[in-house]
């Protein structure tokens, strides 16, 4: 007997679903936010350049809706990328750590390096986990 990636072990594809569409939710929300503040500053309504440094919260709520969506497994790498620059930037724009975007590029190239070889390396496990499982 042979599962195909589509299949569901658990048989509960509504609550993987249902997570997925909290992430999503969760990021449109905060884009939307991120929105109305700029716009309202833009019009004069508020002052929003108090918040202007917190901008990279949304680029951690991005990591963290691959983590907490489906198929958060194959996610995990890019999940806690986004949530690695995230940090560091907003740790940066509040003064906590001094990172200039010169330093922060070669972090990137890591972090995509890295997704890029841990991806190749899952793929190839998976086919061989698939091999072993057809010839039982």
């Amino acid at each position: 007997m042979t599962f195909h990636h589509h299949h569901k072990m658990n048989g509960c594809e509504w609550c993987e679903g249902r997570q997925s569409l909290w992430g999503a939710f969760v990021l449109g929300l905060g884009i939307f936010s991120l929105g109305m503040i700029l716009m309202l500053d833009n019009f004069g309504v508020i002052d929003g350049s108090p918040l202007v440094p917190y901008w990279p919260v949304l680029l951690i709520v991005v990591g963290v809706s691959h983590l907490v969506g489906r198929s958060s497994g194959r996610k995990l790498g890019w999940g806690l990328s986004w949530i690695a620059v995230g940090a560091i930037i907003l740790l940066n724009n509040l003064g906590v750590i001094a990172v200039g975007i010169e330093a922060l590029w070669p972090v990137i190239l890591v972090i995509l390096g890295a997704n890029l070889v841990f991806r190749c390396a899952r793929r190839r496990l998976e086919r061989e986990g698939d091999q072993h499982g057809t010839n039982e």
